[in-house]
């Protein structure tokens, strides 16, 4: 039996999927030429004989295994998931827009990898698709000293030696480039608290297919919810040592009675007519 919290009568507004937004839960991974919402731009170099621009670390695949109870090495993982859309259910009548012009999807489950990040890359969808788009729900950590799951406990830090110290300072052995940038990379993020995830603070946003996204360790999430007219193929780079409860964490949502729940809201103004449509049949 999963652990379970009692929602709040909450519906969640949507937002445009963009950096600032997003930073608090991890990264958002596309081109920052066309990218709005984005106070830094990462480094670039020229790279392929001058034919290519190289962003460089526009996001992190870190490994906090080692801090895991059991003790098991993980490994770097490449799964893919073939998501399928999800149906709408109609927003209530005291929303103050039209049932005709929104709708709902109730969140009924929530997730998160402590010991690792998650990123999920989008296959054969264009940002310019009308048809088809997909949800990332997000919640921030409760502060607690509890720990009643598998959770990172962080080591004592080490002192560097001088060595170390010293060659952090020697400049790369082979550089091709041919041009760099002053721009700033995200940092890795580190694993959150081990609490429940804060329902009051959650967000969810809009991603296109131009848009990968970056879960940070340890950060609630919603399975991913495909909206629109046709599934979507990602690609999903994380770590992973096979043992259940350090890879993957579940919470589930539930509703008292006479309440609505935890909601995202979705306006069809804001998602596209086609892909609301589609969305509700």
């Amino acid at each position: 039996m999963l652990p379970y919290i009692i929602a709040p009568n909450l519906n969640l507004p949507v937002r445009p999927l963009t950096q600032d937004a997003f930073a608090e839960f991890g990264t958002v991974v596309e081109n920052p030429v066309n990218a709005t919402g984005r106070s830094q731009q990462p480094k670039v170099v020229k790279a392929n004989q001058g034919s290519a621009l190289k962003y460089i670390d526009v996001s992190h695949v870190s490994n906090f295994y080692h801090l895991a109870p059991s003790g098991h090495p993980a490994r770097a993982v490449m799964n893919m998931f073939v998501c399928s859309p999800r149906q709408l259910q109609p927003a209530s009548s005291g929303s103050d827009i039209t049932q005709e012009q929104t709708s709902k999807f109730p969140v009924q489950i929530l997730e998160r990898h402590p010991f690792t990040p998650q990123t999920f890359v989008p296959l054969g969808l264009a940002a310019e698709d009308a048809t088809t788009a997909y949800l990332v729900i997000v919640a921030p950590t409760c502060r607690t000293t509890d720990r009643p799951l598998p959770y990172p406990q962080h080591a004592p830090k080490q002192q560097r030696s001088w060595t170390e110290i010293f060659s952090r300072a020697q400049p790369s052995p082979v550089d091709h480039s041919t041009f760099s940038s002053s721009g700033s990379s995200p940092e890795p993020q580190l694993p959150k608290g081990p609490g429940e995830p804060d329902l009051s603070r959650a967000c969810a946003f809009l991603a296109n297919g131009s848009q990968a996204v970056t879960y940070g360790p340890g950060t609630w999430h919603a399975p991913m919810v495909v909206l629109g007219a046709k599934a979507i193929d990602f690609v999903v780079v994380q770590y992973a040592n096979d043992v259940g409860l350090e890879d993957c964490q579940e919470m589930e949502i539930k509703t008292e009675t006479g309440s609505d729940g935890f909601n995202v809201v979705i306006d069809s103004a804001r998602l596209g007519p086609k892909v609301h449509e589609r969305a509700k049949l």
